[in-house]
């Protein structure tokens, strides 16, 4: 028999390690900010004290918390997303807002929030990929670095304000390096979105929406024609008067403009370390995670992806995750 498998309907990645997905800019950036000694206790203690309680209190009060028992689809989401990443289940709130959306906060306690509107907006697929984002962030130990990079860009900003022009044009640089990092590690985190849904256009219609933002065209938008503006936002880098502007617009931002974060994902749907990640071969945290005993012969099975042993051909149980989730 052979030893390819049948596709199911989601494949899962038990001890994945985030550099399994982590865009490579975000990495280099990351590993400059985890070289600063004490800080991140420092700001975890902060977190926890301070800021982090106080949202925690705001959303209890303000949001509905979901739960089996409570917009059960969605918690039901939020735990497939968890399974596929091997990402222990955070918090989660539903809130009501028009502005369609979903974020997290939280070192010691990890929570996402997902808006009404966004529910609304996207299919269940869309949201599902929307979720595995920010799972994404939370693997990669985003938010601590986030939380460092947004006192030390405040910390530098005060600064600038009180030094003479040679502190002042530091100041900045380091300011930019800052908000770059911010843009790449929503790189990574559109990659941990791919890597729940498994479907490239399934994630780039959910960007897409984002920037549309109007059920009444939903059905309307096509993927390709979004994709034709990351090209055409090169071809205004061509004078140096355009390249200023685009310069001007992004150094404070902390995303990427949306058709360039669509054309990573293209590209990155294609690329072989992802391709590789799907056929169960990718770095893992635990090496023992996945690992599979055939009940016929006794090999060890490690590979996520098969479904026969690859030495009798016998059929080896489904992997499950923590939550009880397993491939159909």
């Amino acid at each position: 028999m052979s030893n390819e498998t049948t596709t199911p309907s989601r494949l899962y990645f038990p001890g994945i390690a985030s550099s399994a997905f982590e865009h490579p800019l975000d990495r280099a950036a990351l590993e400059a900010l985890r070289r600063t000694p004490g800080f991140d206790k420092m700001l975890k203690t902060l977190s926890e004290w301070g800021m982090e309680r106080y949202l925690r209190a705001a959303y209890t009060g303000d949001a509905i918390r979901v739960s089996p028992r409570q917009c059960s689809r969605l918690y039901k989401d939020l735990r497939e997303a968890c399974g596929v990443l091997d990402v222990a289940e955070p918090e989660f709130y539903l809130m009501q807002n028009p502005h369609p959306a979903v974020y997290f906060f939280g070192m010691q306690r990890h929570t996402i929030v997902l808006t009404t509107s966004l529910v609304d907006l996207m299919t269940d697929e869309e949201r599902l990929a929307l979720i595995g984002r920010e799972l994404g962030h939370i693997k990669a130990e985003h938010m601590l670095y986030r939380t460092m990079a947004i006192l030390l860009a405040e910390v530098l900003a005060n600064a600038s304000k009180s030094v003479l022009l040679p502190g002042a044009i530091l100041t900045e640089v380091v300011l930019y390096a800052l908000f770059m990092w911010f843009r790449r590690s929503e790189l990574t985190a559109d990659r941990a979105g791919l890597l729940v849904a498994q479907d490239v256009d399934v994630c780039i219609k959910g960007l897409l929406k984002l920037v549309a933002g109007s059920q009444k065209l939903a059905d309307d938008l096509n993927n390709d024609e979004f994709l034709k503006q990351a090209d055409v936002l090169d071809d205004m880098e061509e004078d140096l008067i355009s390249l200023y502007f685009k310069f001007s617009m992004v150094r404070w931002q902390t995303h990427p403009f949306p058709a360039y974060r669509a054309r990573e994902i293209k590209e990155w749907s294609a690329n072989e370390n992802y391709l590789r990640i799907l056929r169960g071969d990718y770095p893992r945290e635990n090496p023992d995670a996945g690992i599979r005993v055939c009940t016929a012969c006794g090999a060890l099975v490690s590979n996520v992806t098969f479904r026969y042993c690859p030495e009798c051909g016998a059929p080896v149980d489904p992997i499950t995750v923590p939550s009880g989730i397993g491939r159909n």
